[in-house]
């Protein structure tokens, strides 16, 4: 009787907490194309980031987003908790459409096209095309979500509270390198969330995840991730140093959960 009572409150939370950050990152997104805020905040935005952490540290930050780097970082958790990388790797074709769908559909010149490089501080290769969303922002978001949606009800606050403060310091240092407008990451941030919530979802029905096969198959899959994410130019020279990082976790993680003999059944 108690888990059936519980079952309601469960759902009801776990959609509030799918629909709340969504519905706030579009609400942000609307008040600035409506208001035509972009250009002043994405000045104020990157001015600040140059007087808070150096251009090595925003450009390693901004690698966090990038897709192999996000699964990299998420790799070592396939020892203990196979479901958030399964559920991260379900969310990828619905977060691919929506971020490349949307790039293609409204081709949105990026900072770089429309401000003189005089007037805001860029980091790494400049940008021009593509602008909206921003990719990286969505990859954090749907990290973010996985880990969020993944967590016991009586510890999603105290997750919630650190999962997005991460995935908004990512998004933000897409401003901070002076490749996208504030807009963007809000689009960005809010399509990554609602991808995280059906990758989730799949992730609950097909538990390939908890079977050792399923297991030995994802361990495979980020070790080629790891290793080809070794061989990509993020255009980013200043952040190799998180780059490298990230492919160092990527195989060891990778590599010490194929060790284990037995396959892991323990709750996402």
């Amino acid at each position: 009787m108690t888990d059936l009572v519980s079952r309601p409150a469960r759902s009801t939370s776990t959609l509030l907490w799918i629909v709340l950050p969504a519905a706030t990152c579009a609400l942000m997104a609307g008040v600035l194309a409506v208001g035509d805020l972009n250009e002043a905040w994405l000045l104020a935005w990157n001015h600040l980031a140059t007087t808070l952490l150096p251009p090595a540290a925003w450009a390693g930050i901004t690698n966090l987003g990038s897709t192999l780097g996000a699964f990299a970082l998420l790799t070592p958790a396939l020892a203990w908790r196979p479901r958030w990388v399964a559920a991260a790797l379900l969310a990828a074709p619905a977060a691919s459409l929506y971020t490349h769908g949307l790039k293609t559909l409204f081709s949105e010149p990026r900072p770089a096209a429309v401000i003189p490089l005089d007037q805001f501080n860029v980091i790494g290769l400049p940008l021009r095309t593509d602008s909206f969303p921003s990719g990286h922002s969505l990859t954090a978001f749907v990290v973010a979500g996985v880990l969020l949606l993944s967590a016991p009800l009586e510890q999603r606050m105290r997750v919630g509270m650190l999962v997005l403060a991460a995935a908004s310091l990512i998004a933000f240092s897409r401003v901070a390198v002076g490749a996208h407008w504030p807009l963007d990451l809000f689009a960005g941030a809010a399509g990554g969330w609602l991808c995280a919530a059906i990758g989730h979802a799949w992730s609950a029905h097909w538990r390939f995840w908890e079977r050792k096969r399923g297991q030995q198959v994802l361990c495979l899959l980020m070790m080629l991730f790891a290793v080809a994410f070794a061989f990509e130019d993020l255009g980013y020279p200043e952040g190799l140093w998180m780059q490298y990082l990230l492919v160092l976790s990527g195989l060891t993680g990778a590599a010490f959960a194929l060790s284990r003999k037995l396959p892991v059944r323990m709750p996402a």
